[in-house]
């Protein structure tokens, strides 16, 4: 079974478990190390979600550097159960919630405003999947963080397009990987979102 190293914290060296022949991509060490350093001044005493969460690695990520709890969305019920068992071994059990659900279903029913840091990173090719987060910004508390991680468009060259999504604050490039961060807005509410 191939492991991700987590890179900071307190679980800092140990590792979580990818199941063999895995069907979704891990995030990059490079890529979590850097979006981690982005967002780290929201991360201690932080209630995240990790969505389409694969391995689970960005939100172990998080809750080794602070964060009071984690939220894992999977729909692939393996997937669930290696994340559920790399919590029980890295002693984690009780800040984490495994949630097997379609994260269609989940953005539509989950509680709005619960969230500090949302991660979402959707198979890089489901169109359908790219367009939801208009939804997902509504899970998040205001001021509240949305990292979407997505495939580089080939104009993309240099810095990523944001295609004048009103609520991005930030956007990185890493090789065929474009990370964009979007911002709940004071006194938000789901009218807002809609240009996301």
């Amino acid at each position: 079974m191939t492991k991700l190293r987590i890179i900071s914290g307190d679980l800092r060296g140990r590792c979580v478990s990818v199941g063999e022949g895995a069907a979704y991509r891990p995030t990059q060490e490079r890529v979590r190390e850097s979006v981690a350093e982005i967002v780290k001044r929201k991360i201690w005493g932080a209630a995240t979600a990790d969505l389409c969460a694969g391995s689970g690695a960005f939100g172990f990520e998080m809750v080794s550097r602070g964060a009071a709890s984690a939220d894992f969305v999977e729909a692939d019920g393996r997937a669930a159960d290696i994340i559920a068992a790399s919590a029980a071994e890295l002693g984690v059990g009780k800040k984490v919630r495994v949630i097997r659900d379609d994260i269609r279903r989940f953005a539509d029913n989950a509680e709005k405003g619960r969230y500090d840091i949302i991660f979402y990173d959707p198979p890089y090719d489901n169109e359908e999947l790219r367009g939801l987060t208009p939804r997902l910004l509504c899970l998040l508390k205001e001021g509240g963080l949305l990292i979407y991680e997505r495939r580089r468009a080939r104009h993309e060259k240099r810095s990523a397009d944001t295609g004048g999504k009103t609520n991005i604050i930030d956007a990185r490039i890493y090789s065929d990987t474009v990370i964009e961060i979007y911002k709940r807005e004071e006194n938000a509410d789901s009218a807002d979102t809609g240009n996301v």
